[in-house]
Order: structure tokens, then sequence, then C-alpha cells
């Protein structure tokens, strides 16, 4: 639904509370809580203000599954703009296109909320109060975003700010068992996408060995202190490929950075895979998006792949979360992977001298 602004209202009385905090030495919360109230009297006297200060707009609470508790979680798609009425995110790529800010880099789809302490208080109020396809507009104030915890859900859903802002959001599907979901999630798609479908083999992790897909024999595995070079992409089970070191894969999903140098990641292959989520000096700055704590460090589910292969072998990993990037995802300035995001490697191992895509058997 659009929001229409009485631009001129609401800047005389940004102007009068800012003078009169000047007078009076007003905090900043008072000064926010004057503004609100200013707003809704000039744009939606109709609206609902609640105690908290959280201010409904519009609400329909929906007719799907019940509304989230405690530990729940919801999918939602969310426009946020200040109160001027500039958008300042968004998870709908029409929208970003019309507003001229589209970028192929950049995650669209929607955002997994977990309401628990790491959410923040105003969201967990909101959200709290929607059921599966239901929508809201509403002004949440500045004081509502902190959360006990560092929120990273917030960080996806907009940003933590000092004034208030007006919130558009659609409910998605509502989770009341995030591990439940995501295994049944991973069986769909594996049953979707492969013929035969990829089998799990442990507790929410597929995979498969498209080149030796009854094992490595034991001549071709690679002995551990050995190294490898892995050719990667990476996506999210809506399709969205959030990293690649494959120079025309890159091109292809519009994710090409200049200054990559698209050549495989070295790992060193150790006697368990466990011992393998951290590597050496070989690590690049390109290395970091395949790892959870910095370029030192590996995602579980992308090295027990790893583990699985030997040279020119490919291969395909489906996870849940868990074993990728968790509750907090990794992302920066919306690209990259979003909290609690199942994940999709497709990996095609390399000889170390063998440098070029695709690899080729070469163990000179």
């Amino acid at each position: 639904m659009s929001i229409k602004l009485r631009f001129a209202l609401v800047a005389l009385a940004i102007a009068a509370f800012s003078s009169c905090a000047k007078e009076k030495e007003l905090s900043d919360r008072e000064i926010q809580e004057k503004i609100l109230d200013a707003y809704i009297q000039a744009n939606c006297p109709s609206a609902q203000k609640l105690q908290s200060g959280l201010t409904l707009i519009n609400f329909e609470q929906g007719s799907g599954a019940i509304a989230p508790g405690y530990n729940d979680g919801i999918y939602i798609h969310y426009n946020t703009y200040s109160l001027d009425g500039t958008c300042q995110s968004t998870t709908d790529s029409i929208k970003a296109r019309m507003l001229g800010t589209y970028d192929p880099g950049i995650y669209y789809g929607p955002s997994l909320f977990i309401l628990n302490s790491t959410c923040t208080e105003g969201m967990r109020e909101l959200l709290g109060k929607l059921h599966q396809g239901g929508s809201v507009t509403a002004i949440m104030p500045p004081w509502l975003t902190s959360s006990k915890a560092s929120s990273s859900g917030y960080s996806s859903g907009g940003q933590q700010s000092a004034v208030n802002m007006i919130y558009e959001i659609k409910a998605g599907i509502v989770v009341d068992d995030v591990e439940k979901f995501q295994i049944d999630s991973l069986e769909s798609y594996s049953k979707k996408n492969f013929t035969p479908k990829i089998d799990s083999t442990a507790m929410g992790w597929y995979f498969r060995n498209f080149t030796h897909p009854t094992g490595i024999p034991a001549a071709d595995t690679v002995e551990a202190g050995n190294s490898v070079g892995v050719w990667y992409v990476g996506r999210l089970l809506d399709g969205y490929v959030f990293d690649t070191n494959i120079r025309d894969t890159a091109k292809k999903y519009r994710i090409y950075d200049s200054s990559n140098d698209y050549t495989p990641l070295s790992v060193t292959m150790r006697e368990t895979y466990n011992d393998m989520t951290t590597y050496g000096s070989s690590a690049t700055s390109s290395d970091i998006s395949v790892g959870v704590g910095g370029s030192e460090s590996l995602i579980l589910g992308f090295v027990r792949a790893i583990k699985s292969m030997t040279y020119a072998d490919k291969g395909v990993t489906l996870f849940m979360s868990g074993l990728g990037y968790g509750a907090d995802g990794s992302m920066s300035g919306g690209k990259g992977v979003p909290e609690y995001a199942m994940l999709r490697f497709d990996i095609w191992l390399a000889h170390p001298s063998d440098t070029k895509f695709p690899p080729t058997r070469n163990t000179k």
C-alpha cells in the first residue's frame, strides 16, 4: 500500500520540535515522540498507537498459520521508509528497479526473523501480531530498535535508527521449528531438482559426487597434507548466486568484480573434514565469502563435500544453515548470505597445478 505524506507539515513539525528541544532541553526520545505524534495527527489520525510507541497505520492479521511465538520464525518481505517518504530498504526487486537502486548482486528474497532475544523489541512486537499472509504498515520508533543481544535479523530488515521509521511488511511462511523446516525444505529441493534425488548422508547434509558416484577409489584419494584447488558456485535454494570464483559464472549472474582474480581456492586436505574448517597462508581476500569468522575459516558443509572428492571431481552439496553461516548469515550491503540460509554449492576439485576451469585430471 502506498504511503501518502504531507511533507510540509512534517518538515514544520520537525523544525518546531528541534527549536523546542533547544529551549527546553528535551531528550532525543522526547523529540522523536513529539515528531511521531505530529506525524500521526497530520497524516494518519486513525492510526493505532500502542503503549510501546509502535503505531499501526494499516493492519491485516492474515488467515494462515498462527502468529509466531517466542523462538518461532516468520519469513517476511518488507519496505522501510523515513517519514519524508524516502525508501531506505526493500526486498522487492521491482520496487528497486522503479527507484533506480536495483543491483543484481543484492538479495531481494524474503528474510527469516526468529522472535527471540536477538530480534529487536519492535520487530518482536510487530511480527508477533501477524499470521501467514498478513500485512502491516507501521511506524517504528527508535527506542524499539534495540535488543538485549546483537540483532543480525534486524540488520537485514532495515537498519537500527535514531529516528522514527515506516515499515511495510508482508508475512510469508510461519516456521515453528527451524531445524525441521530446513530438513523438509532440503528434501523437497533434492527431489525437485535432481533425478534421482540426492540423498542425505548426515542430518541436514546432502552430497553427490558425479564423477565417482559410488565413492572415491583408494588410489585416487587425496592424502592429508596435500592441497587441492576448489572451484565453486554458492547459491541459496531459491537460485540466488551469492558467490563464485568462476569468472564466466560471475558475469552470467552479474556479480563480477574486477578486483577478484577468479582463481581456484587453495585448501589443504586434513585427516577429517572437521580439521579443514581452518586453513593457512594460501587464503586470499576473495576466500572470505566461503567461511565464517574471516578468511581463515571454511564452513562445515562446504569442506565436508571437499573431503568426499578427489582431483577433477565434480560434486554438489546442499545443507542446512547450521552447517553454513548459521543464524547470523554473512551479509554486507544487502549482498551475501542471509540469516538461517540453506545453501547449495556446486564444486569442482582440481590439482594445484591445474588452474584453468573446468579442471582436468592432472596429478603431475
